[in-house]
């Protein structure tokens, strides 16, 4: 089983964990944030996408799967099964085996696609 990795980010009287094992992709809502686990379930954070990608930089081990794509996505990049830049879809599989489609630019996903294959070659 991985080891537990949360994202603590605390605002006023509040803390939020985040597991970052269990995050699909986290989608930016004006200066709030869409978290989706694998699972399926979804709830919204009241951080910008910016200072949660500040946050996961400062974590080693989070900083090598959870990837910044365009200014709307954090995705974890574990879950990736599928880009196709012609549609500009970038598929992501969930717990339960289905999948979850995102729209993505064409730059953002070719960059995705040299950064994977020269990780594997």
């Amino acid at each position: 089983m991985p080891q537990v990795m949360n994202l603590c980010l605390s605002v006023h009287d509040e803390l939020y964990l985040i597991d970052l094992n269990r995050v699909l992709y986290l989608q930016a809502d004006d200066h709030y944030t869409d978290v989706y686990y694998t699972s399926g379930a979804h709830f919204l954070v009241p951080f910008g996408l910016i200072r949660i990608e500040d946050r996961i930089a400062t974590m080693p081990e989070a900083k090598l799967y959870m990837l910044r794509l365009g200014r709307k996505y954090i995705v974890n990049t574990k879950h990736i099964f599928r880009i196709n830049t012609t549609k500009e879809l970038l598929y992501l599989t969930n717990d339960d085996g289905s999948n979850t489609s995102l729209h993505v630019s064409k730059p953002v996903l070719r960059g995705l696609m040299e950064l994977i294959q020269s990780k594997e070659g």
